[in-house]
């Protein structure tokens, strides 16, 4: 009963141990991973098995220091606000809005699941990893369904092209909420702006940070709604 907080310290031997703790590692940084790769999320699968595996990796280096060179401890702590520093450099900020959070916490939840690993508990860090993973996965999910649901609305979107540069920012913007929809250019007639149509399907508050991160590019000249259905 106790074998998810069960050691393998002092019954493996080196290197028999480092080479199971990293596998575990990677293996963990992989369940959760994927899930953010497929999101197409900043932080992906290689990036949160480097972060699993370098916390994982630094933990067991820190069993080498003894009380005349060094506090293990302090490497642990180190490797928390190092990994703050990574997840801060996920965050987004713009005038309304902020975005990168969960990645952050993603980030930071991988470290701390390293740590766990690199104590010699590999059994405690894959189940936390998968607690992980069923957390972005289902808990999204859920959110989705039972905390605002899905809001669709067509917008017309007028904006000036600035030689081709609004158009990538505005892809990008729709890449990052995951806006799927085709977004068709049409020349306004006797102006030198363009219009696109964008049908939007997203939870409301995600709704709300989409149409403000529009609001915030200044060759936005118009956002407006279009009854759905209407050419």
């Amino acid at each position: 009963m106790h074998w998810p907080m069960y050691s393998l310290r002092g019954d493996l031997p080196s290197p028999w141990l480092e080479i199971v703790l990293v596998l575990v590692a990677i293996l963990s940084g992989g369940i959760v991973g994927s899930e953010r790769e497929r999101l197409d999320k900043p932080a992906g699968l290689r990036t949160l098995i480097l972060v699993c595996l370098g916390s994982t990796v630094f933990t067991i280096v820190s069993y080498a220091f003894t009380t005349t060179t060094g506090d293990a401890g302090r490497v642990a702590a180190q490797i928390v606000t190092g990994v703050g520093f990574l997840g801060a450099g996920a965050i987004l900020h713009s005038r309304n809005t902020v975005s990168g959070m969960t990645t952050a916490a993603a980030i930071w939840m991988m470290a701390a699941v390293g740590i766990t690993i690199g104590t010699g508990r590999p059994g405690a860090g894959l189940g936390l990893a998968l607690l992980v993973r069923g957390v972005l996965a289902g808990v999204r999910r859920w959110e989705i369904r039972h905390l605002g649901g899905v809001t669709s609305v067509a917008v017309e979107v007028v904006f000036d092209p600035d030689h081709g540069k609004t158009q990538i920012r505005l892809d990008s913007v729709r890449e990052l909420f995951r806006v799927s929809q085709r977004f068709e250019v049409q020349t306004m007639p006797g102006q030198e702006t363009l219009s696109g149509r964008l049908d939007v399907r997203l939870p409301r508050r995600h709704l709300h940070e989409f149409l403000s991160a529009l609001v915030d590019m200044p060759a936005v000249r118009e956002i407006r709604e279009v009854p759905p259905g209407n050419p």
